[in-house]
């Protein structure tokens, strides 16, 4: 019997079968490949330095700003035109004020005060910084032309209490009788220097309210008679006036 041989040496076996993958060790695992090295990113890193000093810096600048504002009167409430005015109509707010700009402190308010009268030129809004020019301290009344009356805000012969306001002028106007007998007859223009909205709790129920005019002194007596024989009518014809120059016309003058 004659034994073949093919030539093939167990060395030329084990090659094949490694390349052939069999006879690899089990469990074994690849060698992963090392991980790139991070990229630094130096443009960030400056940004947010950067953005921690402009921080800090604006930080000391406002709060520089706030330890140089000082305390400035505002008005608490809206203010009407020709509405005279105390120390109570204003509150102190901390403001950092322009250089020339005439603002009112506490101390200088309570001066204006003590030297007489103070009424509004013209509107003041809520939370508005006053100066001295926003008022007048020379009241009509000091003049002698003019006098200062009352007048009940009757419905039918006047607008409501909502409506009419300080700094409107009107026209008074004498309401013909309950007869029919006569004509309404015109007296005399008049500034609304004050208004009030009647107490609902007083004697004989809610109050219509009430306004207090000035009038030029030759027609006081027309309308207080109109007034007390509640035939005295108002008719607003502007609104918003103040008392620089005012000037009320007389019926027939």
């Amino acid at each position: 019997m004659t034994t073949q041989t093919t030539g093939e040496t167990t060395a030329d076996r084990q090659r094949a079968r490694s390349m052939r993958g069999i006879g690899r060790p089990a469990g074994g695992s690849q060698t992963r490949l090392p991980s790139p090295p991070r990229q630094r990113r130096p443009a960030m890193a400056a940004l947010a330095v950067l953005l921690i000093v402009g921080g800090a810096l604006l930080a000391g600048v406002l709060a520089m700003q706030l330890d140089s504002r000082d305390d400035y009167m505002v008005a608490e409430n809206e203010i009407p035109a020709g509405a005279e005015v105390t120390s109570d109509d204003f509150v102190p707010a901390k403001v950092a004020a322009d250089d020339g700009v005439p603002l009112l402190s506490q101390a200088d308010l309570n001066l204006l005060v003590e030297a007489g009268p103070m009424v509004a030129r013209s509107r003041i809004a809520k939370g508005q910084l006053i100066n001295q020019d926003m008022f007048v301290q020379e009241h009509p009344l000091g003049s002698g032309d003019y006098a200062m009356v009352s007048v009940l805000l009757t419905p039918g012969l006047a607008p409501g209490k909502d409506i009419i306001r300080p700094g409107d002028i009107v026209t008074v106007i004498r309401a013909a009788q309950e007869s029919g007998n006569g004509t309404g007859r015109t007296l005399t223009e008049g500034y609304v220097q004050g208004k009030d909205r009647g107490d609902k709790d007083g004697l004989g129920g809610a109050s219509a309210g009430s306004v207090t005019l000035l009038v030029p002194s030759e027609a006081a007596e027309a309308v207080v008679d109109a007034a007390a024989n509640n035939r005295a009518g108002l008719a607003i014809v502007s609104r918003n006036n103040g008392l620089d120059n005012l000037s009320l016309a007389v019926a027939g003058n």
